[in-house]
Formats: C-alpha cells, structure tokens, sequence
C-alpha cells in the first residue's frame, strides 16, 4: 500500500481515517486531543504519536481475537517493545518486553526476552519449552 501524504487534510479529513501518525511528546497529549472526544494516543516512541479511534487498539484488537477462538486470557502471551503495547499487555495473561522496549513497556511486562535483532521471540519461546528444535 502506498502511503498518501495529504496536500489538503480538510479535504482528505472528509473520508474515513484509521489512523493519523504525528510528532509529540507525552506533555503534549492533552493538546493533540483537545477537541477530539472519540479518539486516542497510541504512542510508541517518545515523540511519536499513533491517534486512533478510543474503541480500537491493540488491547482491543487481542481481546477479540482471544473471544473469536475461545482463548482465556491466562493462556495468552504478547511480545512488544513499544509503549503503544502496554494496552495489549493488559489484554493477555503474559506480557514479554523484548530487551529493546522502552522502559515503560518493561515495568509493565511479565517477562523479559533477546532484542529484536537477536531473535528474542524464538529464544523466548524456546527457552520456554513453547517450542522445540
């Protein structure tokens, strides 16, 4: 999918929009939402910011999926690294913080793992005994 930057955002605000991506930091939170009642901070990085709808997100999006295939939230485990992951954290019943997470991300994990670049998510769940070689 290629990526459409808006010459005219009042033009382009007049369709349907699942996400805006944007610079701020977390002080500025209030203001980027002032005036915006549906619709909430997903941020990953310290001065990045997702704005998505208040009823979606990641936490959202593993509950359904966790109801769909009848799934109990103790039998569930989510890996992430940003702080946009801490409401999927919410959603399972362990939470791994990848070794490059924010710190954050890593106060509220469960567990711990590798980085990214070592593969964590496989050494994790090897370790583990989740997976076998």
């Amino acid at each position: 999918m290629e990526l459409k930057i808006a010459e005219d955002f009042e033009e382009m605000a007049k369709g349907e929009i699942f996400q805006v991506l944007m610079g701020g930091r977390e002080e500025e939170y209030p203001a980027i939402l002032k005036d915006v009642p549906h619709a909430k901070i997903a941020a990953w990085w310290n001065r990045a910011v997702d704005i998505i709808p208040a009823s979606g997100g990641k936490g959202i999006a593993v509950e359904k999926v966790l109801e769909f295939y009848g799934i109990s939230k103790a039998d569930s485990m989510a890996f992430g690294d940003g702080n946009n992951d801490l409401e999927m954290f919410g959603a399972v019943g362990t939470g791994v913080a990848m070794g490059n997470a924010s710190e954050k991300l890593k106060a509220a994990a469960a567990a711990h793992c590798r980085t990214v670049m070592e593969d964590g998510i496989y050494w994790y769940c090897l370790e583990q005994g989740l997976i076998t070689t």
